[in-house]
């Protein structure tokens, strides 16, 4: 496999501000660059005839890729495996994905190029296309194009930034993350997106909320209950957030994985923990025959069952070099596998008891003054995922990728 070189043709076209036309908070040239760099170029070559303006006045931080700048396409290099952009064009993060998969394998001298005319792919081969035109005409096989839009006035701004923030709702998600803390997130992201907060401060703030909420809960009583419900919502929208950013700002990094997954994580260990202390101080008793030592009992148990839970996949994740538990792999949901009924059973349950599901259950009973109580479900809940866990990686041999 030979190195993935991202010509971009930097001419502006009729974008209404030039390269500096910003979309969803990146200019297009910075949003092209960070494009190609997360599908996989090392290096971009700029062609434009155009003179260029200041890069630093077009890029939020350092160019992503290293940059050579030239006004005659047969100055661009010829020994790598290339694929050809716009800079006036908004793509599918998908379609250009796919297409660098398939440059980066093209056979020396192969080349091929796709019929849409917005974006090609060339392997090393020895001659370059005559003009940029050339570059992005049909060739004999086409690539899977995705949608494109190109930038050539403030109603097709409008219509990209529109498919960007689209394209970060997600089949996985749940009922409530689907109808509710969806639009609130999108809506949060939008009004941010140009400021100079990126994902990993975003994972920090849900951080920062679901310890607020264990504290609250770890003080009791129907207002510490409360605020502590509440709290533990706007953490499920804000987690949201993060990633929203990270996919429409091309801002993806294996940290920024682990941060999102271990800040969602130690919120409800923390919150497991002060919902059981919590409800040991203020409730005189529980259900039952039970002194309030129960509350504690549960709060321990539905945390170490997640802590279980916690160490399996973990070493899953950093075995396969990931840090998205989105990755991990369900037995129940293995694609491979025909679905027999208890797994369709197990895969919908999945579904739809989501955490955005429990969180939202939870505000619901804090506002009723019973949250406390979710802790009879949550505790041996917990328990039962984590043998699930374990069981399933026992099957599979255990977290070697």
């Amino acid at each position: 496999m030979s190195e993935l070189l991202a010509v971009i043709d930097a001419n502006p076209g009729d974008a209404p501000q030039g390269l500096a036309t910003v979309v969803a908070g990146l200019t297009l040239l910075e949003r092209v660059l960070r494009l190609a760099a997360v599908c996989g170029a090392q290096r971009a070559v700029l062609v434009s005839q155009e003179p260029l303006p200041s890069l630093g006045d077009l890029f939020r931080a350092d160019p992503p890729l290293d940059i050579q700048t030239v006004t005659d396409i047969g100055d661009v290099p010829r020994n790598t495996s290339r694929i050809w952009l716009k800079a006036s064009v908004v793509y599918e993060r998908s379609a250009v994905r796919d297409a660098a998969s398939a440059a980066a394998d093209l056979p020396r001298g192969e080349s091929r190029r796709q019929s849409s005319g917005h974006l090609a792919i060339t392997g090393p081969a020895p001659s370059a296309p005559a003009s940029l035109d050339e570059a992005f005409q049909a060739g004999p096989a086409t690539l899977s194009p995705g949608w494109t839009i190109q930038i050539d006035s403030p109603d097709a701004v409008r219509r990209a930034t529109r498919r960007l923030w689209n394209g970060c709702r997600k089949k996985e998600d749940g009922l409530v993350a689907r109808y509710l803390n969806r639009h609130l997130s999108l809506a949060i992201s939008r009004a941010i997106v140009q400021l100079p907060i990126g994902p990993n401060h975003v994972s920090a703030l849900t951080f920062a909320l679901g310890g607020a909420a264990a504290l609250a809960a770890a003080f009791g009583g129907y207002a510490g209950f409360l605020v502590a419900g509440l709290l533990y919502q706007i953490n499920s929208v804000i987690d949201g957030v993060d990633g929203e950013l990270a996919r429409v700002r091309y801002e993806f990094s294996v940290l920024g994985e682990w941060l999102d997954t271990i800040s969602d994580d130690l919120s409800d260990f923390l919150l497991y923990l002060g919902l059981g202390f919590g409800a040991f101080r203020t409730l005189p008793d529980a259900p039952g025959p039970f002194g309030p030592e129960l509350w504690l009992a549960l709060g321990v148990a539905a945390a170490l069952g997640k802590a279980a839970s916690m160490v399996v996949y973990y070493r899953w994740l950093r075995a396969r070099g990931r840090g998205d538990l989105l990755a991990f792999q369900w037995e129940f949901k293995d694609p491979d596998d025909e679905p027999s009924h208890l797994s369709r059973a197990l895969s919908l349950a999945h579904y739809a008891f989501r955490k955005d599901f429990i969180v939202f259950v939870a505000m619901v009973m804090a506002i009723g003054g019973a949250l406390p109580y979710l802790l009879f479900a949550l505790a041996p809940g917990n328990l039962i995922v984590a043998v699930s866990v374990l069981v399933q990686q026992a099957r599979q041999g255990g977290p070697q990728a």
